[in-house]
């Protein structure tokens, strides 16, 4: 791993000292989420379809059959934002495809499996529409969880998979048995266990955290299409990309990991640092990757 960039560390440092304690604290995620409500300026370019109880929100269309999906984070209690449209923009425009994102209900209003269910059926009817093989899907922090179930549910019920699968600071382990959440609980510059605590406590609400549908590392990856695992080093989360990407190595998955040194979780999303260049340009090149 290379040497982490002056800029990386300057946000590590900010974000120890500015966000980390509100980012570990028992707030109300409801009004959390109303106080820092921003407007979505990219949004108005956006055309949504409802699916179910969720819904698709297509990006301006290339006309393109290929299409790259992106299923955003936020703990399971914030929606999708400007970064995230941006970023699945500039994958799709760099590999000629068309891009959307798949729009979920939100904790705790809405708690399991109701997120779960809701990119599970997205998924369908982009998978129906395009065709698997014209799918990507990338997916962050949660998002990057309730991507790998719903692909997971759908191999175990004999469906087809996307193309290629990324992910970001992926939670797949909801049950919090990898070792980082003890031993990066100072390192990580925004979280702490009981940041991943709290969001369990507000969409799990009692709900078996070893369910593959809430965790994907408690089920069969098997079969699961190549997946390119991105994630920093000093994350509390870093052991849930780790453990399921050696998971799914050892049946077969074409499973890849990239660590990048003390860069914090989903650092593509946050800014332009060198690391989230070189992390953007690795998952364009991955999911060119799978169609070429």
């Amino acid at each position: 791993m290379a040497m982490p960039s002056e800029e990386i560390r300057a946000f590590n440092q900010q974000a120890r000292t500015a966000l980390k304690a509100t980012f570990n604290a028992d707030y109300d995620p409801v009004a959390f989420r109303e106080a820092r409500a921003a407007p979505a300026v990219l949004e108005a370019d956006s055309t949504h379809v409802v699916v179910g109880h969720g819904r698709l929100e297509y990006r301006p269309s290339r006309g393109r059959r290929r299409i790259v999906v992106y299923v955003a984070g936020g703990g399971f209690c914030f929606d999708a934002s400007d970064s995230h449209r941006a970023l699945v923009d500039e994958i799709s425009a760099a590999v000629d495809a068309d891009a959307c994102l798949i729009r979920y209900r939100l904790a705790p209003e809405h708690p399991f499996p109701a997120a779960f269910d809701d990119v599970a059926a997205a998924l369908e009817q982009v998978i129906e529409a395009h065709g698997a093989e014209n799918v990507a899907v990338a997916g962050d922090s949660a998002g990057a969880g309730l991507v790998l179930s719903s692909v997971m549910a759908r191999l175990a019920a004999g469906k087809p998979a996307p193309r290629r699968l990324v992910f970001l600071s992926a939670l797949t382990d909801m049950a919090m048995t990898g070792h980082s959440h003890v031993s990066n609980a100072e390192a990580d510059p925004l979280f702490g266990p009981q940041a991943i605590i709290h969001k369990a406590l507000h969409y799990l609400q009692g709900h078996n955290p070893t369910d593959p549908a809430a965790s994907p590392f408690w089920g069969d990856p098997a079969g699961l299409p190549p997946s390119l695992f991105v994630v920093g080093s000093n994350e509390v989360m870093r052991d849930d990309s780790v453990r399921f990407v050696d998971k799914a190595k050892a049946v077969g998955v074409d499973a890849r990991l990239s660590i990048y040194e003390e860069a914090p979780h989903t650092f593509p999303l946050l800014a332009r640092f060198p690391e989230s260049e070189s992390a953007i340009a690795e998952i364009i090149a991955f999911v060119g990757e799978g169609w070429t």
